[in-house]
């Protein structure tokens, strides 16, 4: 008996839901009530903020216990609650992937750069322009203008964020490594002893989980071909004396031009998007068209960021991979095994597979989120995965 069944009753679920019933149920009531589908109701956000509420509690472990037990009042977070957007908007994986994955640094890195820039930028807005360090003035330029050129300080401050994306790279790959061989591990000895089948029951559960997370089909078969790539290239160079080494890394190098073509292309379109949007006076339109114009600004700029998210995680999870299949500290035999280990759940990876109701309401979810950028890759301008 559970002394409140509010929050369940808000999600549409049983107290005795799964986590994963629970996330699911959420996302379908998250984009039921999402106060975009409902422009004329004042009381969407408010609804919208309570479904946000109950699953900030229902997806906590602990908080769930305390509301289980004793209520409302007693299962209220530390931090007290978040904006419910902030969790519809966790995308490109959830907390689900972090332990294959790492995290997107990517983003972070780029809004401190961006909040750099537009320190400086707003410092030299407010100078003459004779005072702007390294910009000769022009006749004609008016003032105020901001500067083109970097300065020495932003310059080194580029540096500086360029070290700390390094390091932090390298210990993710490294805290990734560990965690990958350790269920590696797992299924060596699950495959030695003879319960393969309770690896694969525990492997399937959070295939099943992973596949709900936003966008979470495309990061699980993201993951099955980088560790495919390099478990099969590995134990070819191996068959072959390392001679096949140069044929894999060939390939391996012109699918990452490939791929950095792709991220670039995406770069310049969405760069021209930019600039034609940019000739928009927001000021000048009604409210509708001001909320979809934003909405396919956001779009814009999440597209892109998705894209450039996928080409840091590839390089990260073939980091990943090498480091367990090059550490010459263990015996070739044993390496072999572990990239054998690697196909295996690289082939789980990439049989997952969503229901119709899952996948339509990952759509949603995601277009939501998205917006026209989405819309317009479902109409046919597919963001593909490359590797």
């Amino acid at each position: 008996m559970v002394k409140d069944t509010g929050y369940y009753d808000v999600l549409g679920v049983q107290p005795t839901a799964t986590p994963a019933e629970i996330k699911k149920a959420y996302r379908r009531r998250a984009m039921q009530t999402h106060p975009d589908k409902h422009p004329d109701d004042p009381e969407a956000q408010a609804k919208f903020q309570e479904v946000g509420e109950a699953y900030q509690v229902l997806s906590d472990p602990g908080l769930r216990s305390r509301y289980d037990e004793f209520g409302k009042d007693e299962a209220v977070p530390q931090q007290g609650f978040e904006d419910a957007n902030e969790y519809f908007t966790a995308i490109f994986g959830g907390d689900g992937f972090k332990d294959w994955i790492g995290e997107f640094s990517l983003f972070k890195e780029f809004n401190e750069a961006s909040e750099m820039f537009d320190e400086k930028n707003d410092d030299m807005t407010n100078k003459p322009q004779s005072e702007h360090t390294g910009v000769i003035p022009h006749e004609g330029d008016k003032p105020g203008k901001k500067a083109d050129k970097m300065t020495k300080e932003q310059r080194e401050k580029l540096l500086e964020l360029e070290k700390k994306r390094r390091e932090e790279m390298s210990k993710q790959v490294d805290e990734l490594s560990k965690k990958l061989n350790a269920k590696i591990d797992e299924y060596l000895i699950a495959v030695k002893e003879n319960h393969l089948d309770d690896f694969v029951r525990k492997l399937d559960q959070e295939i099943e989980e992973l596949k709900l997370e936003s966008f979470g089909l495309e990061l699980l078969y993201l993951i099955a071909k980088v560790y495919k790539t390099k478990a099969n290239n590995f134990i070819i160079s191996k068959k072959t004396y390392g001679f096949s080494r140069i044929f894999t890394g060939t390939r391996e190098n012109a699918r990452t031009v490939k791929s950095t073509y792709n991220l670039l292309s995406t770069g310049l379109e969405t760069q021209k998007a930019m600039e034609e949007m940019s000739k928009v006076n927001p000021d000048e339109l009604d409210a509708y068209e001001r909320v979809k114009f934003e909405s396919m600004m956001a779009g814009k700029a999440l597209g892109m960021m998705w894209v450039m998210s996928k080409f840091e995680l590839e390089r990260k999870l073939k980091d990943v991979c090498s480091a367990i299949l090059n550490d010459k500290k263990v015996p070739s035999k044993i390496r072999i095994a572990k990239a054998k280990a690697m196909l295996f759940i690289a082939d789980k990876f990439s049989k997952a597979r969503r229901t119709p109701e899952e996948a339509e309401e990952a759509r949603v979810f995601e277009e939501l989120i998205l917006g026209e950028q989405e819309k317009e890759r479902k109409r046919g301008i597919k963001i593909k995965v490359t590797i």
